[in-house]
């Protein structure tokens, strides 16, 4: 039996989740297809009121590639909402078989996701998918399969969840046979088959020294989180497991040799440096001999140590990125990442001292929570302005996504009142524009003189500029802003014979 798989991503195709349901199903018997939608225009945009829309060519060779399919899955976030529901309508109007939809967001809105489709996934998928698929397969009963959730004619089916993968070992490695692999070419709204040519232009490309942009390979080593965080849904439902170090690395040496034009690894673990100490001792000496490539990795102020460093850098860690989130005790409280400003300054204080080797790093900072007062926005402005040497932001916008604490906090007090308007759709990585929030991403340049955002931080011009009014203002500001960004970089690139970046440019915004 085929199964096709249909997955909305970011700009990149790694989508993890859906190549690892490939593996299994593969593993099992079936023949697997998967189609790639990656983001394409929408995200030069700043409406919050966007909404992605395929055009009825691109609709069509969807159902074109499920022809033959005995089972269509689907797994996506929340921001990705519209895009299934717009697909599977599409598709039910052509098929009368089984459409799946898994995920994240599917995991916390079972019944909502019912709308729409036949029958929802929650939680870890890999063997529920398999004995969901063997069973339709035989024609038997399948509405009693674990981690499936049905809507019958006597109401709503939740199966109980299947344990967890214990032994990470034991899952097959992700899906880059390429072979019926389909992507979404958004400037032309074709889907187009992956060969090894279009391949190497889906790799994700990162930033190295002297500003090389290298194609890069992102894994995760683990699953799960230490933290706890009220506004992330999935540190909150996977508990931390690991995968050895052996299986890591023969992960990465089959890449290496299918695509021996990857330079870069990235692990995309939420917290990379939450292992032990003798974990990164056997990682340093296993990585150095085995792989060899330069690597990125996250961090949080609580699990880095500079012992952790120095084995880390020596490795071949060059970046890293670190999640601050807020400079106010009252917020991180409410966030559960109670941390210390001290802790956070000696943290950026040790990623500095390895600056040498490595590029700037990245901070995370989280901004438009409807709790904040202007004091504490204040705060994270003068927490950033203490940290150590050079570094970047990336800044989001509070987003409460289901499955959070936030998110039923804001639902109680009727700041929520519309998810699919609110939530599903808010363009995350854009912050309101306001006053405190551009002197905010401001400090994130690290050429913007520090003493002029101190000045025009204190009292007299917040309470004369911090105006909701103010808001169209200061969307021409950050615009202003990014556009010389913009031609700053191409400055650069020019004068560096960098042509190829300025012409993906242009490829992009045409």
């Amino acid at each position: 039996m085929d199964i096709v798989l249909v997955t909305p991503t970011p700009p990149d195709i790694n989508a993890f989740g859906i190549r690892i349901i490939s593996s299994v199903l593969k593993k099992a018997g079936f023949s697997t297809k998967i189609i790639f939608l990656p983001g394409g225009i929408e995200y030069l945009r700043f409406d919050s009121k966007y909404i992605y829309k395929y055009s009825r060519k691109t609709l069509e060779q969807i159902s074109d590639l499920c022809e033959s399919a005995g089972i269509i899955g689907f797994s996506f976030m929340s921001q990705y909402y519209d895009r299934a529901v717009q697909i599977t309508k599409h598709l039910k109007e052509c098929f009368n078989i089984p459409m799946i939809w898994g995920g994240i967001h599917p995991t916390y809105r079972p019944e909502e996701c019912l709308n729409f489709c036949d029958a929802v996934c929650i939680g870890e998928g890999e063997n529920a998918v398999v004995k969901f698929a063997q069973k339709i397969s035989m024609g038997i009963d399948y509405t009693d399969t674990e981690n499936f959730v049905f809507k019958l004619n006597n109401g709503i089916r939740e199966n109980k969840c299947g344990q967890t993968i214990q032994n990470l070992d034991e899952v097959p490695f992700v899906d880059y046979d390429i072979e019926n692999h389909y992507v979404y070419e958004w400037r032309s709204e074709d889907i187009i088959p992956i060969d090894e040519e279009v391949m190497k232009g889906q790799f994700l490309k990162m930033t190295y020294f002297n500003d090389k942009h290298l194609p890069a390979y992102r894994t995760m080593t683990s699953r799960g989180c230490p933290h706890k965080c009220t506004y992330c849904a999935s540190s909150a439902m996977l508990k931390l497991r690991r995968r050895s170090i052996d299986n890591v690395l023969e992960e990465l040496k089959m890449i290496m040799k299918r695509f021996d034009y990857i330079e870069i690894i990235s692990f995309f673990d939420d917290t990379f440096f939450a292992a032990p100490i003798t974990y990164f001792e056997e990682f340093r000496d296993k990585y150095k001999r085995e792989i060899g490539l330069p690597f990125h990795a996250q961090c949080s102020p609580t699990t880095i140590s500079n012992k952790k460093m120095e084995l880390l850098v020596d490795a071949g860690l060059f970046y890293t990125e670190m999640g601050i989130q807020t400079g106010s005790d009252r917020i991180r409280k409410m966030y559960r990442r109670v941390v210390s400003d001290k802790k956070i300054i000696d943290a950026s204080v040790l990623i500095n001292r390895y600056s040498k080797n490595m590029l700037m790093p990245d901070y995370h900072v989280i901004l438009d929570n409807p709790w904040e007062t202007k004091e504490d926005v204040l705060d994270t402005l003068r927490l950033l302005l203490k940290l150590s040497g050079r570094y970047k932001l990336q800044i989001s916008s509070l987003t409460f996504y289901p499955g959070t604490e936030l998110n039923e906090k804001a639902k109680a007090e009727g700041i929520i009142k519309d998810e699919v308007n609110e939530v599903y759709r808010k363009p995350f990585t854009y912050p309101k524009f306001t006053y405190l929030n551009y002197l905010i991403y401001l400090s994130g340049f690290p050429w913007f003189p520090r003493w002029i955002l101190r000045f025009v931080s204190i009292d007299l011009f917040v309470n004369i500029f911090h105006r909701q009014e103010s808001s169209v203002f200061y969307r021409l500001l950050f615009n202003i802003t990014r556009k010389m960004i913009l031609v700053r970089k191409g400055i650069t690139s020019l004068l560096k014979g960098d042509f190829g970046r300025i012409t993906n440019y242009f490829k992009l915004v045409r």
